[in-house]
């Protein structure tokens, strides 16, 4: 796969900033609206997830949810990591998507149907540029790569003159 590392600004890397930084910000608005109700969120899910069910078992996760969602919208919004918070985003995309299908819920099914349609884009055509965090850290590590090389030359120069002034004296 491959995967650009830019600072130029082209279509490419504006369009995909554009829409990260929009798909970020309704996933964290998505979260902090679930947060900030979280006994209404319980009280929503407890139907999709009945203790009776072959689902049961899925309402210990539940309370988790807010919370993870909210860690993926920043990290997806701020493109801090984003290929592994976009991985999660599509995982979590895919499961409620296919637990909405199953419970008849098609509204909401056909909602995360389209995020995970954004993030499944996202995810295939990763363009770090100079707007995400992502990009400084790779910035910075290719920085302290050249350091590393920069340095070893020098010490290579140096041991050649060493050998070359101890040949001398040997004469």
């Amino acid at each position: 796969m491959t995967q650009f590392y830019s600072s130029q600004n082209n279509w490419k890397t504006i369009s995909y900033l554009i829409v990260r930084v929009g798909l970020g910000s309704y996933l964290l608005i998505h979260s902090l609206i679930n947060l900030n109700n979280y006994d209404q969120f319980i009280q929503l899910s407890i139907p999709y997830v009945p203790q009776g069910s072959e689902l049961g078992f899925l309402a210990n996760f539940t309370p988790v949810v807010p919370l993870l969602e909210f860690f993926i919208a920043l990290m997806i919004l701020t493109g801090l990591y984003a290929r592994k918070s976009l991985m999660w985003a599509i995982g979590l995309g895919f499961f409620f998507t296919a637990l909405f299908h199953y419970t008849g819920d098609i509204k909401t099914a056909l909602t995360y149907s389209y995020t995970l349609i954004l993030k499944v884009g996202l995810f295939y055509s990763l363009h770090y540029n100079k707007f995400s965090a992502d990009y400084y850290n790779l910035w910075t590590t290719q920085q302290a790569i050249e350091l590393e090389k920069r340095e070893k030359e020098v010490q290579d120069q140096k041991k050649k003159v060493m050998d070359s002034l101890l040949g001398l004296l040997q004469e």
